[in-house]
C-alpha cells in the first residue's frame, strides 16, 4: 500500500517547528504550575469530575503529577513524529498522487503538530481547573468547559480530514 505513494520529502515548516516549541513551553508551564501549588494543596484532591462538573473521584495530591507527566510523554512522542517522520509513511483518507502529495504531506505534518499542541493545552487547562477548583475559585460550569477543550482535541482530526478531502478540488 505504501509503496505506491510518492516518496516526496516534505519537511516541517518553520510554523510547524514553532508550534512544537510552543507546546514545550506549555508542558513546562504545566509542570511549573503543579510545582508552585503542590505544597499548598490538601492531601486529598479531586481527580475526576462527572458531566455535571461535580467532583466524583478523589486521590492523593501526588496524583496531580500524572497530568504533566503524561502530557510531556505524549508530547515528546508526537513531537518526534512532527519533526522526524516521513509523511509518506502516514495514513491518509484520500488517494495520494504525485500532484497532491506535497500539500497532503504538509497537511499531515501540520495536523499532528496542531493536535499535539491542542492536547498539551487541554492538559494544562485540566491541571489549572483542578487547582482552581481546589482553591474554590471555579465552580462546576468551569469544569464543564474543560470537557469542551477535550472535545475540540477529539474533533481536530476531522477538520484535517475534511481539508484533505477538499484538497484535490482546489
Amino acid at each position: 500500500m505504501f509503496r505506491k505513494r510518492p516518496k516526496i520529502e516534505v519537511k516541517p515548516t518553520t510554523r510547524d517547528k514553532n508550534l512544537v516549541k510552543l507546546g514545550w513551553i506549555i508542558v513546562a508551564l504545566n509542570i511549573l504550575m503543579v510545582l508552585v501549588f503542590y505544597f499548598d494543596l490538601p492531601e486529598t484532591i479531586p481527580t475526576h469530575f462527572n458531566l455535571k462538573g461535580e467532583a466524583d473521584g478523589y486521590g492523593h495530591k501526588s496524583t496531580l503529577w500524572i497530568i504533566p507527566i503524561i502530557s510531556a510523554a505524549l508530547y515528546f512522542g508526537l513531537g518526534f513524529f512532527v519533526t522526524k517522520m516521513k509523511p509518506y509513511n502516514m495514513n491518509f483518507p484520500v488517494k495520494v498522487t504525485e500532484k497532491n502529495a506535497p500539500e497532503l504531506y504538509a497537511l499531515g505534518i501540520r495536523m499532528i503538530a496542531v493536535m499535539n499542541l491542542a492536547s498539551v493545552v487541554a492538559f494544562l487547562l485540566t491541571t489549572l481547573i483542578i487547582i482552581l477548583h481546589i482553591k474554590g475559585v471555579v465552580g462546576t460550569l468551569d469544569v464543564q468547559l474543560l470537557l469542551g477543550s477535550w472535545i475540540i482535541v477529539a474533533l481536530l482530526p476531522f477538520l484535517y480530514m475534511y481539508k484533505m478531502f477538499t484538497l484535490p478540488s482546489r
